[in-house]
């Protein structure tokens, strides 16, 4: 059975263990945006808290649930979809919800927290940086994203592409089917923007960058504490 780390699982005895060996935090936030016809809707946010699962098991803290608050400006549902299920926010909605979870993370007695969006256009990414600076509390914090880690390995922000897709396949299988996309490769795919998936994601690819990025945030997360 894997170590359970999510806030929201714990048990008031685990919560209490996890806390006096690692008061950190992670928050994990995303969006809830089209990503092509084989990826969940929710990809940004079960991504992120995939990672942060992953670096809370590595190196101790607990995993915030995941925000599905994404800023307007997300790839649109395509024909023949009759529903865009995107749902945006806007920014001083999310700027203050952030802080306020912030807020309440030290009131419960975290010592440091790691903000981080799976949702990785410019203006989200440098809203976890504002946010931080909103932030007046004692908790040492960082905003981030997880474009920001496994840079050494090739990997970038990209959008239901390889990289993407194959952190998604390889967290949640049961929610990326590749199948849904065409089977004819010179068609490109809508709403994938990077390296073909069809082509280039993998599970296998998958195991490796998520086992990279989750090192590398539980080395952040540790330095916090330090």
């Amino acid at each position: 059975m894997q170590e359970v780390v999510e806030y929201d699982r714990l048990l008031p005895y685990q919560f209490r263990a996890r806390m006096l060996q690692a008061p950190l935090a992670y928050v994990p936030m995303g969006s809830l945006e089209w990503h092509g016809e084989h990826m969940a809707i929710g990809n940004d946010a079960i991504k992120m808290h995939g990672l942060m699962v992953q670096a809370a098991r590595i190196g101790g803290g607990i995993v915030f649930p995941p925000i599905f608050f994404g800023i307007p400006g997300m790839t649109d549902f395509q024909p023949p979809h009759e529903f865009n299920g995107n749902m945006p926010y806007e920014e001083p909605l999310i700027r203050a919800l952030l802080v306020r979870t912030l807020e309440g993370l030290q009131r419960v007695g975290f010592e440091a927290a790691v903000l981080a969006t799976g949702h990785t256009c410019g203006e989200q990414r440098q809203l976890m940086r504002d946010v931080v600076s909103d932030y007046s509390g004692t908790m040492r914090v960082v905003g981030t994203d997880d474009a920001s880690f496994g840079n050494a390995m090739g990997h970038f922000s990209d959008h239901a592409a390889k990289w993407e897709t194959s952190i998604l396949w390889y967290l949640h299988p049961e929610l990326v089917d590749i199948h849904r996309l065409e089977h004819d490769t010179s068609i490109p795919n809508a709403g994938v923007f990077g390296d073909d998936p069809r082509l280039h994601a993998s599970r296998e690819l998958g195991e490796q960058v998520v086992g990279q990025i989750a090192r590398e945030i539980a080395k952040l997360g540790r330095s916090l504490l330090q």
